[in-house]
């Protein structure tokens, strides 16, 4: 799969037990289009692109990568569950693909500055889809 946009670092393939592993943690099986992504590329750090977009998340965790466990950890209780937080932009907003069952695998952009007060269940009015699929999305990046 290539990206529009060139990475500044990218990650080697992602070893299929780990992949088995967040699908445990996560309680759903990826988007096929996501877990192809992480089988050729396990994430990396683009290029300026018109979205922001500025790392996709590591499954490995690597150090010159966000990792997915870290951002499942400190995003647990702030986006919504259905949710999967898969990359940011820098500046605290994320990127994330959905495990809902009526629009699974698309990518949602979730605003950080509209995000629920402490103790509250996650808002979702901060959430807005910028793709239908892993592919689209990454195939409509382009330089910025």
């Amino acid at each position: 799969m290539s990206v529009p946009v060139g990475y500044l670092h990218r990650e080697p393939p992602v070893d299929p037990e780990l992949i088995a592993r967040l699908e445990e943690r996560i309680g759903h099986a990826l988007p096929d289009r996501y877990r192809d992504y992480l089988l050729e590329q396990d994430g990396g750090q683009l290029d300026e692109n018109d979205r922001g977009v500025d790392s996709i998340f590591s499954l490995g965790g690597t150090s010159r990568c966000v990792g997915t466990w870290e951002s499942l950890d400190t995003y647990r209780d702030r986006v919504p569950p259905w949710l999967l937080p898969v990359a940011d932009d820098g500046a605290g907003n994320l990127f994330g693909i959905s495990l809902r069952p009526g629009d699974r695998g698309s990518v949602w952009f979730w605003d950080h500055e509209g995000q629920a007060d402490d103790g509250l269940p996650p808002a979702e009015d901060n959430v807005t889809p910028v793709g239908e699929s892993w592919v689209e999305f990454l195939d409509g990046l382009t330089p910025g």
